[in-house]
């Protein structure tokens, strides 16, 4: 493939090291739950991954990283069953709610993450992980899909290695060191005998939403973690000059998504 063998699983783990962006807790997706699952279940983003898919009516989906039924409740509909996995609890329990009020009842839920054994966890045909790839071990992980898949795996993880417009990043003053970007996924598939394929969807940030500066600030903290009181401030100028009077808001995210045949 390449010159001289390159590591990418191991350039990936140093690099996933070395990001400024740290993963949320259980806890921390738990407490956000309620306030996601209305807007994550109604998002144009939920047709537009279900429209590259192939399906039929008597597969199986194993929705990896479910969150509040984002995919899950929309693939209910369409396919004989789905198999609802996340870490946080209180994700499956927003998608108990919204699967009671829509009268779907063909969605098993496990309390199941990424790291725990999977040895258990029955295959599918298709295995499905919607923005919910951020492991330590991405080689792990995609193996994972790949072994529990009968058919085909679908994924979508963020393009360019940040969640906050980098015109934000610029403006208060933060630097960072990015998230490893979606490359590494194709690279390491083939390397295991994968043919992937990648295609595009672009989505609203989620700091579009916001209503007031309060809002706008509070989306950073979530995304960075922390803003000394420099970039606190310069944040409140930010949403005051630019999206306030100026009406611009950040750029729209791009997922990557990937797909890739476990048969044939």
């Amino acid at each position: 493939m390449f010159l001289e063998p390159i590591d990418f699983a191991t350039m990936y783990k140093e690099h996933k090291g070395a990001t400024d962006f740290k993963g949320k807790s259980a806890d921390d997706w738990s407490a956000k739950a309620p306030e996601m699952a209305p807007r994550m279940i109604r998002s144009p983003y939920v047709e537009t991954f279900l429209s590259k898919m192939e399906f039929s009516p008597d597969d199986t989906v194993l929705d990896i990283g479910c969150g509040p039924g984002t995919l899950a409740l929309a693939l209910a509909k369409k396919v004989k069953k789905v198999i609802a996995i996340d870490y946080a609890q209180g994700m499956l329990d927003q998608l108990h709610i919204h699967a009671k009020q829509m009268g779907i009842e063909n969605i098993e839920t496990l309390h199941v993450s990424w790291d725990d054994d999977w040895s258990a966890l029955p295959k599918a045909d298709i295995v499905i992980a919607s923005r919910s790839m951020e492991v330590h071990d991405l080689e792990a992980a995609l193996s994972k899909m790949s072994v529990h898949a009968r058919k085909a795996c679908y994924l979508t993880y963020k393009v360019g290695g940040s969640y906050v417009d980098m015109e934000i990043l610029d403006f208060i003053g933060k630097s960072i060191i990015p998230k490893p970007d979606y490359w590494y996924i194709p690279l390491i598939l083939y390397q295991k005998g994968y043919l992937p394929r990648v295609d595009y969807i672009e989505t609203e940030r989620g700091s579009i939403a916001v209503q007031s500066e309060e809002e706008f600030v509070t989306s950073l903290r979530w995304s960075l973690g922390a803003l000394d009181d420099e970039q606190e401030h310069k944040a409140r100028h930010y949403y005051d000059k630019v999206i306030a009077k100026e009406s611009r808001h950040p750029k729209p995210f791009n997922w990557a998504f990937i797909s890739w045949k476990t048969v044939g």
